[in-house]
């Protein structure tokens, strides 16, 4: 019954509305999802007109919780699910690509605006991103391969926080931010941000600082970031972006426990001797990162744009096993040509273009000593090299039908280098490439209802930290994953644009999918199994009770979101083990969230939001299984906007409901150490101040 309930909220909206009223007036403050403007796959058209299954988290959904972590606001999406092991250890996937995933980013393409933030290796470090200088992040879900290379799990987009330009008659503006909060377990959370507008140049700065000492032993962490990123009209024909940004990040690793140790004692870290405080298990990462990107008009028809990246990566990890340190170097370009043309009821636009990135690596592993490198054990020099061809056209029929069709491809080709080896010589790995097709269509039912579908391609060669990962083997007999994924979709908005919905249905087949296994010292190691069957539902819904009221209550909104995954291997056999059929492993069959926000005129807001996750197999032979589990967490808070400048408190609780989960499993994991416990009911505060 309880089931039945979750699957049945996102569309009880529609019955409440026919039970209540309330007054409005003709303009609504709360915005509407389906008329934000999606720039994936080039379409620079509103959702509600853009034929691919997207999540759009806003600043305004980060804003709904602690503003230490990007995590919350991500989960409420369906389809996506936002890991933390522990504090800055963060595990990002899209429709069960987390399967592969030792940390970070895998299998998911990122971008800041066009500029490629993902590497030619395949790692994204998404920690590193500091959510007070995001305006809004776009996820595109299922393969992107045709215009964005290499993945199946899907395509993020971050957009800055930055103003508009401003008109010709207005003076340059400047606005100032500064925030300061701090929690539970020695959380602090600090940022100061400068925005300058003109009609000609728009730019902000931002520096942060966050630090925690974790609710468990040994989860100490601190990142400090400036990044300063704008956009500037040089002439009537070119438009510059940038981003620089400078991240520095220190974490520790707990390490995983059992069932029992974690729930004796979900505070301690792995014991053991050593264990995780013996060896000071921790990362280290230091990265300064460059992007500019310029698109120039040729004429009216005719643009390109294009954008380059530089990144280099000092990286530390001294673990259980080993120490490892990583200097890495990367570039990459991605320019495209665009050509639109419109012509009575027809809109035409192509675009084709190139990606390349680079790859260099110097991996050096030695023994940890108490936290102190010690003896070496490998010393590797490893270069990759992606190039990514792709070619669209896009057809816009009347107001009614819009087709996609567009094809790409991905070279891969990696070298190493094993310094420590007799046979030092440099070894070359080429990936056979694939054609990537992609094809949508879309239908408007009404004005304000589409029907859409789409049927792609995904392909995601194994990444550096696969190929060779921290216990220093190379895996050269890896292969690519590739699969065809097939989704249709309903969206819109109704009942006087007070319902918004978003409905998909998709089913997607990988071959070759890239496991994670765990040997008997706790070192990973990649394998390929035989496939999966991913099949799914992903539905949300949005519901306005009360838009700009006159009375006491100035807004309230409803929100509820509902993942229903099938997910299960085929044909994959270990060690003379069949485990076709089985449900795909940390992939939870169903996830529901729902919300409540409102705001009254007097300036004081309320928060709410509760999560359910069901039950998850930890490992491919399904005998372990981690427990379901909800999480509620509440944000309240008052704005006041003075005569010089507008002043903002908040307070807010996460998990409230005090529960004891793993918010970060280790999948597979040797001598049943899967669990990674999340903190037990913790609160935060702060003071927002804007000028």
């Amino acid at each position: 019954m309880k089931k039945s309930i979750y699957i049945l909220f996102p569309f009880l909206p529609l019955y409440s509305f026919a039970q209540q009223q309330s007054t409005i007036t003709d303009k609504d403050t709360i915005p509407l999802m389906s008329e934000v403007v999606i720039k994936g796959f080039e379409s620079d058209r509103r959702l509600l007109e853009t034929p691919v299954s997207a999540g759009i988290v806003s600043r305004s959904d980060v804003q709904r919780f602690s503003t230490a972590s990007l995590l919350p606001a991500l989960n409420t999406v369906p389809g996506v699910s936002m890991e933390e092991r522990s504090p800055g250890s963060y595990r990002l996937s899209v429709r069960g690509s987390l399967l592969r995933s030792p940390f970070g980013v895998r299998n998911i393409k990122v971008y800041w605006n066009d500029i490629p933030f993902t590497d030619a290796g395949g790692n994204t470090y998404f920690n590193l991103v500091d959510q007070h200088g995001i305006g809004r992040i776009e996820i595109l879900k299922g393969p992107g391969g045709s215009l964005y290379g290499a993945n199946t799990g899907g395509v993020i987009i971050l957009h800055p926080d930055e103003p508009a330009f401003l008109q010709e008659n207005i003076s340059a503006k400047h606005h100032f931010r500064a925030q300061v909060s701090g929690g539970s377990f020695g959380l602090l959370d600090e940022n100061v941000q400068w925005k300058y507008q003109d009609k000609n140049m728009s730019s902000s700065i931002t520096q942060s600082h966050l630090r925690s000492d974790g609710y468990r032993e040994n989860t100490r962490m601190r990142r400090d970031v400036i990044q300063w990123n704008g956009t500037a009209r040089l002439s009537e024909k070119d438009k510059l972006d940038w981003i620089l940004m400078y991240a520095d990040m220190y974490y520790q690793t707990p390490g995983g426990l059992n069932l029992q140790q974690m729930q004796e004692d979900p505070r301690q870290a792995r014991p053991g001797t050593p264990g995780a405080v013996e060896q000071k298990a921790a990362i280290y990462n230091k990265t300064p990162f460059a992007g500019i990107s310029n698109r120039h008009l040729f004429n009216k028809n005719w643009s390109n744009i294009t954008s380059v990246m530089l990144a280099y990566t000092d990286f530390k990890n001294p673990f259980i096993t080993n120490f490892e340190t990583r200097k890495e170097t990367n570039l990459g370009l991605r320019t495209k040509m665009v050509y639109h043309t419109a012509a009575g009821k027809h809109d035409l636009k192509f675009t084709a273009g190139m990606e390349w990135l680079y790859n260099y690596s110097a991996i050096n592993n030695y023994g940890n000593r108490n936290g102190k490198a010690d003896t070496v054990q490998f010393k590797d020099k490893i270069w990759a090299r992606q190039i990514s061809p792709f070619i669209q056209g896009e057809w816009m029929i009347g107001e009614k039908i819009q087709l996609q069709a567009g094809v790409g491809s991905n070279f891969f080709i990696y070298h190493y280098r094993r310094l420590t080896d007799a046979d030092d010589s440099k070894k070359k790995k080429k990936l056979d490439e694939q054609l990537l097709p992609r094809v949508a269509a879309l239908y408007r039912i009404s004005e304000n209802i589409s029907l859409y579908a789409s049927i792609s391609k995904g392909f995601s060669p194994p990444s550096i930290s696969e190929v060779r990962p921290s216990e220093g083997s190379f895996y050269s007999n890896l292969q690519p994953e590739y699969g065809w994924n097939r989704e249709i979709g309903i969206r819109g908005r109704t009942l006087a644009s007070r319902l918004q919905f978003d409905i998909t249905a998709y089913r997607f087949r990988l071959r070759d999918a890239i496991v994670r296994r765990i040997n008997n010292v706790d070192a990973e190691y990649f394998v390929n199994a035989g496939g999966t069957n991913q099949k799914g539902i992903e539905s949300i819904a949005e519901y306005a009770l009360v838009r700009n009221s006159t009375a006491f209550i100035k807004s309230a909104k409803l929100r509820a979101g509902l993942t229903l995954n099938d997910f299960s291997f085929t044909d994959y056999m270990v060690d003379d083990k069949d485990y076709s059929g089985n449900d795909l492993t940390g992939v939870a069959k169903t996830i529901w969230s729902g919300g409540f926000d409102i705001t009254t005129r007097w300036g004081l807001y309320l928060n709410a939001s509760l999560a359910n996750t069901s039950k998850l197999p930890l490992n491919d032979a399904n005998t372990v299984y981690a427990s379901s589990y909800d999480v509620l967490l509440g944000r309240l808070g008052w704005k006041k906007h003075l005569r010089a400048f507008s002043l903002e408190l908040f307070t807010g609780v996460d998990n409230a409901l005090n529960r004891l989960y793993s918010l970060g499993n280790d999948i597979n994991a040797f001598g049943s150490r899967y669990y990674n416990p999340a903190p037990k009911r913790n609160y935060y505060g702060g003071l927002i101040v804007t000028l």
